[in-house]
């Protein structure tokens, strides 16, 4: 068979060595899913803060704009400049702020993540408990692409106070977050059962992935039929593949062999190393939904009460979880931390930042049908818990980003009532989750009156 229409069948180049390199959408794969009739997907990804947000509860808000309805971007960089959000000032068109929704069976450091992400009712009792059901990321993949695996991914040191619980199979068995992007990139990029050897010559940056797949992606690059369009994004898609390479290098973790950790002595846990391992891991998500090697992810930042140490104008600041309780403790009693609250506040910006960044990278991949891979997915920046002391269950805040191919309405700043499965269910319908009848669903994990339905408030009509 022709190499080149052997490309045009599938969406990966196979390379030297075992290497796999899935591709972006392309103009050439759209026509084809066109003709096929095929739905097109919807993505899903979200990102869990610990330790609450300075967002109001007996303490300032300094987190969310000063007024409610449309979201504007010329209040975020004017009267809202100072509050958290307003880092996201770039999207605010694709943006939606929601308040007001509470956890409804557990909350907390030790239940909060378990409620961020299913919404279900729990067995066990403190840190051992579990939900009795999966989370919405392994919901909406189960259900949208059978046999997808959803992504789950972590940052920060394992073995502190809880740390995986944002990530849940069915009957609510537990999935363990991989901190090291290291391994996440191999898996996203196409390198398991690669050889061992080419897989080493990466890593020490004496070869390249796209020198792998040369072959292949040189037939590919001469088909007449690809679009200018589909050039640019190959070019994007093939530098943010260099981009991860020359970043991994510096975060490398415990899982590798000695010489690679010799050769490169970084390690992914280190605090040092905190933000650039997040903004890496949010990289690798956005790489995997682009090359469609995943429909949905979850990345949890830290463990349950987060310890890391952020630089905050230059000056490494106390762990954030004694931050967010305002002394130098992981409870309520201490040595008061002084100027506190802003330091909580500039902590909720480098989340924002996070997040930013991430819809950056989703922003930079454009689809054949038009839109960004942005437009096509939908977002969440949450909380394991509300806010700062108190560490709530109540009022805690989501940031969205996203319209899932026009399902969703944008830049809309709205508070709510109820409780938070209700964005859970509205996430599912979003990416195309139906009865069988071809309906909404009525709920996820939660059928009390206050957790059901979508929220009609986000959905186009």
């Amino acid at each position: 068979m022709n190499p080149k229409n052997q490309i045009a069948r599938r969406r990966f180049l196979r390379g030297l060595g075992g290497v796999m390199v899935g591709l972006p959408a392309l103009d050439l794969f759209h026509n084809q899913a066109k003709a096929q009739q095929a739905a097109p997907p919807v993505y899903m990804a979200m990102m869990l803060q610990q330790n609450g947000a300075l967002q109001g509860h007996d303490e300032p808000d300094m987190f969310w704009p000063r007024n409610m309805g449309a979201i504007s971007a010329a209040s975020m960089m004017g009267e809202d400049a100072d509050r958290a959000t307003s880092e996201l000032v770039a999207f605010a068109d694709k943006l939606n702020f929601v308040r007001g929704l509470d956890f409804h069976y557990s909350n907390n450091h030790d239940g909060g993540p378990i409620a961020a992400s299913t919404g279900a009712p729990v067995q066990g009792d403190g840190t051992d408990q579990l939900p009795v059901a999966e989370s919405i990321d392994y919901y909406i993949a189960n259900k949208m692409t059978p046999g997808k695996d959803t992504l789950t991914l972590y940052a920060g040191r394992k073995g502190t106070f809880r740390d995986d619980a944002f990530s849940f199979g069915p009957g609510g068995e537990l999935r363990i977050g991989d901190n090291n992007p290291w391994n996440v990139y191999q898996r996203v990029i196409g390198l398991e059962g690669a050889d061992p050897e080419i897989v080493q010559k990466i890593l020490q940056r004496r070869i390249s992935v796209n020198d792998l797949i040369r072959q292949e992606l040189n037939a590919l690059l001469s088909r007449t039929d690809l679009s200018a369009d589909d050039r640019r994004r190959m070019d994007l898609h093939l530098s943010s593949i260099r981009d991860m390479e020359m970043g991994i290098t510096e975060v490398v973790g415990p899982e590798l062999d000695a010489a690679a950790i010799e050769a490169l002595d970084e390690d992914p846990t280190a605090n040092e190393n905190m933000e650039a391992v997040v903004r890496m891991q949010l990289e690798l998500i956005a790489f995997a939904f682009a090359s469609d090697r995943a429909r949905t992810a979850t990345l949890q930042v830290g463990g349950c009460n987060d310890h890391t140490r952020y630089m905050i104008n230059g000056v490494e600041a106390p762990p954030f979880h004694y931050i967010s309780h305002r002394v130098m403790s992981d409870g309520g009693d201490g040595e008061g931390i002084p100027d506190a609250e802003n330091l909580h506040h500039e902590i909720d910006r480098i989340h924002a930042r996070y997040f930013n960044h991430f819809l950056e990278r989703l922003a930079a991949y454009t689809l054949p049908e038009g839109g960004t891979l942005l437009d096509a997915s939908v977002n969440v920046w949450t909380n394991s818990v509300s806010n700062g002391p108190a560490h709530s269950g109540d009022n805690v805040p989501h940031v969205l980003a996203g319209g899932a191919r026009g399902f969703l309405k944008t830049g809309q700043h709205i508070e709510l009532s109820g409780y938070t499965s209700k964005i859970l269910t509205t996430l599912a319908t979003a990416c195309g989750v139906r009865t069988d009848t071809g309906e909404f669903i009525t709920q996820f994990n939660d059928d009390d009156q206050d957790g059901m339905g979508v929220i009609d408030e986000l959905i186009n009509a």
